[in-house]
């Protein structure tokens, strides 16, 4: 369900890995909230082309910069087309992922490498990139996921990173806070209903998580995008101002937290 309170009227957001799924989801709630929004992209250039069009016919600006989470300069960019567009940043929302993972028996040292940059390096090296030019009261959002508490087979590296990601939200929050009046946070998605999810797993996984969705507390279903971008929106907004250092359930109570 859309809002139609401007209440980030003027605020300026990177969306990473915004051209689809949670992230364009994400992008599209906090513009109709009333922020500029710098999307992100790897590969989904017509896509991204796309969203950056229906955030502008919603009435804000916005941009998008290709960025792969393994380009160590990536941060850099981002940062740097967010700051000539607006001159400065007042939330991030750290979506961008890997999760191509594998079992333990199979894992290379490429493909762990892979997953440390996009889901760990990345986000960190970005708010990093940011400090100088925070806003005022900055929000910082980190999209984790019920694998970093749940486990799961085919998740070591996956597992590793979105664990650490709520390990560092705990550590930004303390080093931030005050500093910046900044507030960080996590959301733990469980499986969203993307053309992602859909199109990438194989057919005994889903039939495994249609199982357990079918038992999830808040109604026996896969999530919608909206289900999450409302949450990570509020969290980006004022009115999370006492909400910090935490890992939000964003999965349904799939996963308690």
């Amino acid at each position: 369900m859309a809002s139609t309170h401007k209440s980030l009227q003027g605020r300026v957001a990177i969306v990473t890995g915004g051209s689809r799924g949670i992230g364009a989801g994400i992008a599209l709630e906090l513009a109709k909230r009333g922020a500029n929004v710098l999307i992100t992209y790897n590969k989904a250039g017509d896509q991204a082309a796309e969203v950056i069009n229906h955030l502008k016919s919603l009435g804000v600006a916005a941009e998008g910069v290709q960025a792969g989470g393994g380009d160590r300069d990536s941060p850099r960019r981002i940062v740097a087309k967010c700051v000539e567009t607006w001159g400065h940043i007042d939330i991030i929302i750290n979506n961008a992922g890997a999760g191509d993972d594998c079992l333990l028996a199979d894992m290379t040292h490429e493909l762990w490498d892979k997953l440390l940059d996009c889901n760990l390096r990345f986000p960190t090296f970005l708010v990093k990139e940011a400090l100088p030019y925070l806003g005022a009261a900055p929000r910082i959002v980190n999209v984790s996921s019920v694998i970093a508490r749940m486990g799961g087979s085919y998740s070591t590296a996956y597992c590793a990173t979105k664990a650490a990601l709520e390990g560092v939200t705990k550590v930004w929050a303390l080093e931030l806070g005050q500093k910046y009046g900044a507030t960080i946070n996590c959301v733990n998605p469980g499986p969203v209903k993307t053309d992602m999810w859909l199109r990438d797993t194989d057919q005994a996984v889903l039939d495994e998580w249609d199982i357990k969705m079918k038992e999830t507390p808040a109604g026996a279903r896969i999530a919608d995008v909206d289900d999450i971008a409302q949450i990570v929106a509020f969290l980006s907004e004022e009115g999370s101002r006492w909400s910090t250092g935490s890992t939000v359930n964003a999965n349904g109570g799939l996963c308690f937290v």
